[in-house]
């Protein structure tokens, strides 16, 4: 087996983490060569879209991997799709880093489900309605329902419905979104589970394996992050237990990528609600900086080897990084080069120095550009530095550390609950505010 100095590797991804991986692997301590391909084809292709990962100086963006496969010795796949190919690039001799078709269990939320059953885990309460009519039918009379659909995260993300006073008119959108096809879609309903725990693992695994730590993060629903490096013996029973009985069906599609698990905790019960089978937002931007010897643990797991984690802190601290803006106005910012390594950024190209985003091709408005991250040996070391960090950024450019109280506080219910999080103290929220 080659160094991982002397490999060249391309990246396939979307545009939401193939720059932040790439810009890591290709560092000092990483790989020989580094290619980005992110997929821009469409019948009228679009600059937005083929210009993005592009100008950078360390990697290279490619616009077909076929054109330079041969000299290419691993294929990093950090996202979910795209098995077929992973498995077809295999058969021709490449080593892979994906999830392959294990895919499925994030993609495809009824075989989620059976998959819980079927290795003795807790299958949250739920109704599978299909079609839109059958839906109005059962939430008539419903409150506090959460609806979600497979496969298709671009056209539905998980929906509240707070009731039929409240949210009726949510159900006229879905109408509106789905067009004819709405009778075709099979909605998942969960009723809320009552409790304020909400505990998560961020880790990797190779051909069902896990390395022996982890980061036991908790989050803020797409705002902030907060994790603490733990052994895995250390680690929640609730976390080993997902683990475990999932390592098994993880190992069966030979899966090689990150993972990451979201548990709700409910009294003497616990259900895994969701498994991330791919590179988590957040939890990405502190395994890419907390494990010293990520590039290793790419090249090793795609060769089927497990390399344990060497963490560079105890703590990591992450929030999202927004811009206000037009949709239909490209941001330009220049920023600290000092900061960049801690800025993970999404659909972005480099212009003379400069960090482009392109406008939005659809219209649709969404100010997130990326995360903010900060490691550390202590929890307040890690809160001071990210609130350092997030004052470092460029007028115009704003990151949301103040939501990691929420997740301080989630931290704190967790541990009067008898979960263990840090053997050090966790600070209050108002920390935040205070550092």
């Amino acid at each position: 087996m080659k160094k991982h100095s002397d490999v060249v590797c391309c990246i396939v991804d979307f545009g939401m983490v193939g720059v932040p991986m790439a810009e890591r692997l290709s560092r000092s301590d990483g790989f020989k060569e580094v290619y980005l391909f992110q997929e821009w084809e469409e019948d009228y292709s679009t600059l937005n879209k083929a210009i993005q990962g592009s100008g950078f100086e360390r990697f290279h963006r490619v616009s077909d991997i076929w054109a330079m496969k041969k000299e290419v010795d691993l294929f990093v796949f950090p996202d979910v799709q795209r098995s077929g190919l992973q498995v077809e690039l295999e058969s021709q001799g490449k080593l892979v880093w994906g999830s392959r078709e294990a895919d499925e269990l994030e993609l495809d939320r009824e075989l989620f489900l059976q998959t819980l059953q079927e290795v003795g885990l807790e299958v949250p309460p739920h109704t599978i309605v299909k079609g839109l009519n059958a839906l109005r039918s059962f939430l008539k009379d419903k409150k506090d329902y959460y609806i979600k659909v497979s496969l298709y995260r671009g056209s539905f993300e998980t929906s509240h419905f707070r009731s039929w006073k409240l949210d009726e008119c949510l159900l006229d959108l879905f109408a509106v979104r789905f067009g004819p096809a709405k009778e075709l879609v099979r909605f998942l309903c969960f009723p809320n589970i009552d409790t304020p725990l909400e505990i998560g693992a961020d880790t990797y695994c190779v051909d069902g394996q896990f390395p022996r730590k982890l980061l036991h993060g908790v989050e803020w629903k797409d705002r902030s992050y907060f994790g603490a490096v733990q052994e895995l013996t250390e680690a929640p029973k609730q976390i080993r237990e997902v683990l475990s009985k999932f390592g098994s069906v993880l190992g069966q599609s030979r899966y090689r990528n990150q993972f990451s698990c979201e548990l709700r905790v409910k009294g003497d019960k616990f259900y895994f609600i969701d498994a991330t089978c791919r590179m988590g937002l957040p939890s990405t931007a502190s395994q890419l900086e907390i494990w010293g010897n990520w590039p290793e643990i790419v090249w090793h797991g795609a060769n089927g080897i497990l390399v344990e984690p060497k963490p560079l802190g105890k703590f990591c601290a992450e929030a999202i990084i927004t811009v206000k803006r037009d949709p239909n106005e490209w941001a330009l910012f220049d920023v600290d080069k000092e900061l960049m390594q801690w800025c993970k950024f999404a659909n972005v190209f480099e212009y003379k120095g400069s960090l482009c985003f392109p406008a939005s091709e659809s219209g649709a408005h969404d100010d997130s550009v990326g995360w903010l991250v900060a490691i550390g040996d202590t929890p307040e070391e890690t809160i001071r530095r990210i609130n350092k960090q997030a004052d470092m950024l460029p007028d115009g450019m704003d990151a949301n550390v103040e939501c990691i109280a929420y997740v301080l506080k989630e931290i704190h219910e967790e541990q009067k609950a008898g979960i263990h999080f840090s053997d050090m103290k966790i600070p209050k929220p108002s920390f935040v505010f205070e550092s």
